[in-house]
């Protein structure tokens, strides 16, 4: 099942309502403490769990634990849920609805409880079969009291926490990487094609099932754990029940079969435990320190890809963590394609997992006085649209989405050149989230300052009037350029050179001046640029000013 829209209100720093639509791979970005990891949590609660009670959620999970407030959690499916109340007799499922609230009357007044509704799209109850339909009958309808147990358990919900500790995803813990593996695992040992020969090389060699060989070793080890003390105490606890049920052990111990079972294949292998052998000794991997039980982590998470496994939601807090830009980079392809069969929703920090031909599956977090917030585009989001901004693919043009502030210039000189002028001025532009993304070229401005404006991104462009890229085509540009001014009354701040970047440097230094400065520096434009701005005895020229103030 793939999750399509999400509604959250008063669940930890989310006050108001919360509606989210998610893709199969989706990034929530921005600062800490914005709420993105609650978001998450949110749907772990719900989804994660067994069976979902009123204790699953606690004061602490109300918005500012205040009295009168109530949790919502809403969740629509992609393809509506197929429920059997009865079999041969589906019933769609396409909401569920979880809401943490009190009771307003009676003698519970006050008190928590938690409603679990099966809904509609338009947020009618599903109707269920008030009772199991016969032949003849008329069937009566009522809605469908809570939300069925099976539903839950065909939604494999593996969450992937920051404190990145193993232990959550041996095959022992509930909706766990290995547990979910080990599942699929135990399905192929049971195959009764599936055969082992033992006693090979002998009179008494013969093939067998695996599943029958487990069998027959796991009697033979139970015939060899049952002492005479194991015994004593299965007979104990049997007779002791029989007098907790009010029956006499003497003459009607055949009112109870008491006795202890062994591990079932299934069960023996959620029991197996990873461990790393060092230096002659072997130490449990989750003894081991952070960094390595993320790595043993990820390498899980990437098998779970290689054997191409379906169906879960994946939900992963900070991917990058203890990770290097280039196992940053092969763990996000991972990601990708595990997206191609399940769906997978992640907090991060790292504009290695964010691409802006996938900019439909960002969504930018914030949080104010009133609560967490989402921003996602508005950008109707097109094939044709993905390939355009597939040709200017860069890494560094990913961090926009990071950004509290961005000038968007035509290549790499202002790029280069701005950064060095802000620290001589005392300016970080790190320090305050301003980001300088250069987008290969004047003609590809409008696309990248749609898609900030998409975002709500505070966003300022630097352009050369006179590009190269309207080389002979006076009267093109001339009409792009007034495009460029007309953001102006979107709320762009709009920064225009005469001729270019370089033909401004010339007119404030003189040329004289602008030529030794050339001489001195080199002949490669951008580099020149750079090192002009880093110089403390040339100085910053009163046109670039305004720029560096604002994006500092």
């Amino acid at each position: 099942m793939k999750i399509k829209k999400v509604y959250i209100e008063g669940f930890r720093s989310i006050k108001e309502p919360l509606i989210i639509s998610f893709e199969n791979v989706n990034a929530l970005i921005e600062p800490n403490n914005s709420g993105k990891s609650n978001i998450l949590l949110a749907l772990y609660s719900v989804l994660g769990k067994n069976w979902v009670t009123k204790n699953t959620f606690s004061e602490q999970d109300v918005y500012k634990e205040q009295y009168d407030q109530d949790i919502t959690i809403d969740i629509i499916f992609e393809e509506p849920y197929i429920y059997e109340q009865y079999k041969g007799f589906p019933i769609e499922i396409p909401r569920i609805q979880f809401i943490f609230t009190r009771y307003k009357i009676g003698e519970n007044k006050g008190q928590r409880r938690l409603e679990k509704n099966c809904l509609q799209l338009n947020g009618k109850p599903v109707f269920g079969f008030a009772k199991r339909p016969a032949k003849g009958e008329t069937t009566k309808l009522a809605p469908i009291a809570s939300i069925p147990q099976d539903l839950q358990e065909n939604l494999p919900v593996i969450y992937i926490s920051a404190s990145r500790s193993l232990k959550y995803q041996l095959p022992r813990s509930q909706n766990s990487l290995l547990g979910i593996l080990m599942e699929d695992i135990n399905k192929d040992f049971e195959d009764e094609n599936n055969k082992i020969v033992v006693n090979q090389g002998t009179e008494l060699e013969k093939e067998i099932s695996r599943i029958d060989r487990f069998k027959e070793c796991i009697a033979e080890a139970i015939k060899a754990l049952r002492t005479e003390e194991f015994e004593s105490l299965e007979k104990s606890i049997k007779i002791n029940a029989l007098q907790q049920l009010g029956f006499d052990p003497d003459t009607e111990a055949d009112k109870l079969d008491l006795f202890f079972n062994p591990l079932t294949s299934l069960e023996f292998y959620k029991s197996l435990e990873l461990y790393i052998n060092e230096y002659d000794y072997s130490i449990n991997a989750t003894e081991l320190g952070s960094g390595f039980q993320n790595a043993i982590v990820l390498a899980i998470l990437k098998s779970f890809e290689e054997r191409r496994r379906n169906g879960a939601l994946f939900l992963i807090e900070e991917p990058e963590m203890y990770l290097h830009p280039q196992m940053q980079r092969s763990l996000y392809k991972t990601i990708r394609k595990i997206g191609e069969t399940n769906q997978v929703i992640y907090v991060t920090h790292s504009p290695n997992f964010v691409t802006i031909p996938h900019f439909n599956e960002i969504a930018i977090v914030s949080k104010n006085e009133s609560g967490t917030k989402i921003k996602k585009s508005t950008l109707n989001f097109t094939e044709e649209l993905r390939n355009k901004y597939k040709k200017e693919l860069n890494p560094a043009r990913s961090e926009m989405f990071f950004a509290k502030k961005l000038l968007i210039v035509e290549g790499d000189t202002e790029k280069l050149a701005f950064p060095e002028f802000a620290t001589r001025m005392g300016l970080d532009f790190d320090k305050v989230g301003g980001t300088i993304v250069e987008v290969g070229g004047k003609r590809n401005i409008i696309d990248f300052l749609e898609l900030a404006l998409s975002f709500e991104i505070p966003v300022a462009i630097a352009y050369d009037t006179d590009s190269s890229d309207f080389s002979g085509k006076k009267d093109e540009e001339q009409q792009y350029n007034e495009k460029l001014n007309s953001y102006a009354e979107k709320g762009v701040l709009i920064f225009s050179f005469e001729k270019n970047y370089e033909n401004e440097l010339k007119k404030f230094y003189g040329e004289q001046l602008y030529i030794d400065y050339c001489q001195k520096f080199g002949r490669n434009k951008t580099q020149r640029a750079k090192l002009m701005a880093q110089d403390n005895e040339i100085e910053v020229p009163n046109f670039v000013i305004p720029i560096i103030e604002w994006l500092g």
